[in-house]
């Protein structure tokens, strides 16, 4: 019984996304920048991908990437927000930033 509250939670937040909606993150980058990746899959309550522009020109294009890394979020499909690199091709946002705001997005959902 004591871990009655965890559990609780567990299937609270693994309910979210199949009563809400999805939430995805795509990082962008290209081969050639691959020092100055962001590494996604730590981040939880999302969906997570990578995609290399030089061999997806169509979601390059699609999406808008004009520097690489790129980070965009989606709800449902829809971009939410976009986080792009600097001057020197590098992300400034933190894993803590993307992540808070992965977790806004489901908190918004109540609201």
């Amino acid at each position: 019984m004591k871990y009655f509250p965890y559990i609780l939670v567990a299937l609270f937040f693994g309910c979210i996304g199949s009563c809400f909606g999805q939430v995805s993150v795509v990082h962008f980058n290209s081969e050639w920048n691959a020092d100055n990746s962001f590494d996604v899959s730590e981040l939880k309550d999302c969906e997570k991908s990578n995609v290399i522009i030089c061999h997806n020109a169509d979601m390059q294009e699609k999406h808008q990437i004009k520097s690489v890394p790129t980070i965009i979020i989606f709800d449902n499909n829809i971009e939410i927000e976009r986080f792009e690199a600097n001057i020197m091709m590098q992300l400034e946002a933190t894993f803590k930033d993307i992540q808070q705001k992965i977790d806004k997005i489901y908190l918004a959902k109540f609201e």
